[in-house]
């Protein structure tokens, strides 16, 4: 990859304003695979260019104006990143992580990663460990364990850089010598204070940093929960240390068992107030406190009538209700009102039509009304 010039085009492309990373994605495969052009060629094209050759439409020409007028602010962003020793790796580069691209498709891969430390670890087989910033000590001891146990198993230790379950899972990496790459809720310049502390493990390659951010992008919620996917999306196995019934650890945990991956979940102590149990009745595999699987797989209800689990949170009401909803979809698909009367809820149209499109076992049949069935449904049909 040619130095600053193109690490230039590459920012310029990789945060076009609005665009979706989709969006985003569908062009370089154009540009790079289809046309055979350079990225510095296709931005030295005109609007008549762009409409001819690429087909776009005068708002996606609008934005590519602005961000071409942009490129000497970019480029000199692009030499400070060189200067400062980062690296780029751009969607088309062998050295862009195969699991990132297997598990989130071009659709939500990021175009563009800015990383310092080891490449390498990037290749190497790695496990998530997530949780909520506020877990308790049970979590952080799962962490501290399952952890430990991926070092003497050679893996890399994938985590968010949070407090929480997310600091724990990088000290006890480095504590046992083992190597962790850190996914940043922020641009890559802003982590300076993060770099001074972890100067030494970068330097050894133990640490690899990582943004998919704009270089220069403060810390923002938003963008905490959209570097989560990335945080799942480099790891081969997944590790729920605690979650809440919200947030980037439950949102994290969905769109991986949308993905169909396999997420375990620490098996909650009796009255812990999180929703481990949630996520294992969605379809997450219970393991124990060590992080090895629990042969007896009880659904939520099952767990309750052991008297394992004695209280009755508001998590597991969602969890029969699920239950119930599925138990009825295995007639056939049925419209949310159809659902709400048939199943007589309390619940009004519009709240059942959001829990059945975040559940991971049911799908959405296009049309007029949209109805729904289970993903393990066999739909007929005349073609």
């Amino acid at each position: 990859m040619k130095e600053a010039a193109e690490y230039t085009y590459w920012i310029a492309i990789a945060h076009l304003p609005k665009w979706t990373t989709d969006r985003i994605n569908r062009l370089i495969v154009q540009i790079v695979h289809d046309k055979k052009m350079s990225l510095e060629e296709f931005f030295n094209l005109n609007a008549q260019g762009w409409t001819e050759i690429f087909s776009l439409t005068a708002k996606e020409i609008a934005d590519l104006e602005f961000t071409k007028k942009d490129l000497p602010r970019l480029a000199f962003i692009a030499e400070q990143l060189q200067s400062e020793g980062f690296d780029l790796i751009p969607l088309n580069s062998p050295e862009y992580p195969t699991e990132l691209k297997e598990n989130l498709k071009v659709k939500s891969s990021p175009p563009l990663l800015y990383v310092k430390g080891r490449k390498g670890l990037l290749k190497e087989d790695a496990v998530a460990i997530v949780g909520s910033r506020k877990a308790g000590q049970k979590a952080l001891d799962f962490t501290d364990h399952v952890a430990k146990k991926s070092v003497k198993e050679s893996k890399v230790i994938v985590s968010g850089f949070a407090k929480g379950v997310d600091k724990q899972a990088l000290d006890s990496t480095l504590e046992a010598n083992g190597k962790s790459i850190i996914v940043l809720p922020q641009g890559i310049l802003t982590f300076q204070s993060g770099f001074k502390k972890y100067y030494q493990p970068i330097i050894n390659g133990d640490v690899l940093v990582l943004s998919t951010f704009f270089p220069k992008a403060g810390w923002d919620v938003g963008l905490a929960m959209a570097r989560n996917a990335y945080i799942y999306g480099l790891a081969k196995e997944i590790y729920v240390a605690e979650s809440d019934s919200k947030g980037g650890t439950w949102e994290g945990a969905m769109d991986g068992l949308k993905r169909k991956r396999s997420v375990y979940v620490r098996f909650p102590e009796k009255k812990e107030k999180n929703a481990n149990l949630s996520l294992i009745n969605l379809g997450g595999i219970a393991v124990d406190d060590w992080g090895e699987k629990i042969q007896d797989q009880s659904p939520a209800n099952e767990i309750k009538k052991n008297g394992i689990d004695e209280s009755i949170s508001s998590d597991q009401e969602e969890l029969t209700l699920e239950q119930k909803i599925l138990a009825f979809l295995t007639k056939g698909p049925f419209t949310a009102k159809e659902i709400t009367i048939g199943l007589k809820l309390d619940w009004d149209t519009k709240k059942v039509t959001t829990f059945l499109k975040k559940n991971p076992n049911v799908k959405m049949i296009e049309g007029k009304p949209t109805k729904f069935s289970r993903t393990d449904a066999t739909t007929l049909t005349l073609f």
